[in-house]
């Protein structure tokens, strides 16, 4: 790989996230290419720490590609970071170690906390309400991500495992009614559609059962104890691997 030769790194995993990965993309969305990368050992006993996210942005726009240093992600993962733990669980894998995948995957339930995931969502759904919602005629991708986050954070909370990517997977599980399934269906559609930007006004129904939602996730989260974090010795000892396997 060119960002390999480039930055003197092994790639372990690259994937697609955002849009594309829920399954709601526009036909001009761009893709945004995510990855996990590790140094050799040498980089890590610096004094000095070296740089840990590498970014290749395209100028024509189509390309957003951004990685992080392995250690990161681990740092991240064990404290519940759900956007890097997304990368996990995409649907569009371009490259993958499969000894590397098979281990993360299983280690990432080890440090689900779910406090910390569903504040993750239901913040991330309500930052696009207050700026988008209210006008009605919003940006049909700002409903989308309000409602994703929204699913996800229930996902969070009932089921008390890392929500799946794909929104229409959200939809099935979370969404008990079957005519609220139907329009998210259908807004699914009218948004593969659509350009990025375009506007549409979002039924009373969807956004009734939005707020609805909303109320019942922030009146229980108050109610949960704390969260309690796992010690990271698991994920040193993974680290120290992945880093073993770089140098021969």
């Amino acid at each position: 790989m060119d960002i390999e030769k480039r930055y003197e790194v092994r790639v372990l995993l690259a994937v697609e996230s955002g849009s594309r990965a829920w399954g709601f993309a526009s036909p001009d969305s761009d893709y945004d290419v995510r990855f996990i990368y590790v140094h050799k050992r040498d980089w890590y006993l610096s004094l000095l720490e070296g740089r840990d996210v590498i970014e290749e942005l395209d100028p024509e726009g189509i390309l957003d590609v951004s990685g992080w240093d392995l250690k990161k992600a681990l740092t991240l993962m064990g404290r519940c970071n759900c956007s890097f733990v997304e990368w996990l669980g995409s649907p569009i894998i371009y490259y993958k170690e499969e000894n590397f995948f098979r281990e993360i995957v299983v280690l990432k339930e080890l440090y689900f906390r779910k406090v910390s995931a569903v504040n993750h969502y239901y913040h991330m759904a309500m930052n696009h309400d207050k700026r988008y919602l209210e006008k009605r005629g919003c940006e049909l991708k700002r409903f989308m991500y309000h409602i994703r986050g929204l699913l996800a954070a229930k996902w969070a909370m009932d089921k008390g495992t890392y929500p799946p990517v794909p929104f229409m997977e959200l939809v099935e599980a979370e969404v008990s009614d079957d005519s609220i399934q139907r329009e998210l269906r259908e807004l699914v559609r009218l948004k593969s559609q659509s350009k990025e930007h375009d506007k549409s006004i979002v039924n009373d129904r969807l956004i009734a059962y939005a707020s609805e939602t909303a109320d019942k996730i922030a009146a229980q989260l108050g109610s949960f104890p704390a969260d309690k974090f796992a010690d990271f010795n698991r994920l040193d000892n993974f680290f120290l691997r992945e880093i073993e396997k770089t140098n021969n």
